[in-house]
């Protein structure tokens, strides 16, 4: 199964390259959120209400295909009722994790994805 979602906005401190981190929220984020966040809107025709996502699922950004090597206990909730999840790509799974995190295999050849207005990002159930 798969959900897309269209880039709406960026934050002004949405990316950042260093921590490999990209924060997602739906509209309807406040000020605040939506300056750190990158703002998606889910296709109408495939309701987010259904979006299942678990370890081993895959997120598609410019081309690039991702692994989700973690998936957090409260990403499918949070991305039904908000639209957010925070993302880390490149990084290991820490002893603790978030629980609204994705944290996609540690990959040095796969850079971190750029997020642009406009573009879509694929979210696949294997």
């Amino acid at each position: 199964m798969k959900w897309i979602s269209t880039i709406e906005k960026i934050g002004k401190k949405a990316i950042d390259t260093k921590d490999q981190m990209i924060i997602l929220f739906g509209e309807g984020a406040n000020q605040d959120l939506e300056d750190v966040s990158v703002i998606q809107k889910f296709d109408a025709k495939i309701p987010v209400n259904g979006f299942v996502f678990k370890k081993g699922d895959t997120i598609t950004v410019d081309g690039q295909t991702y692994v989700a090597n973690y998936v957090g206990p409260m990403v499918e909730s949070n991305m039904k009722a908000l639209g957010h999840a925070t993302l880390f790509f490149n990084r290991p799974v820490p002893k603790t994790p978030l629980a609204n995190a994705v944290y996609f295999d540690p990959d040095v050849s796969q850079e971190l994805p750029n997020f642009r207005v406009d573009d879509d990002i694929v979210y696949e159930h294997i």
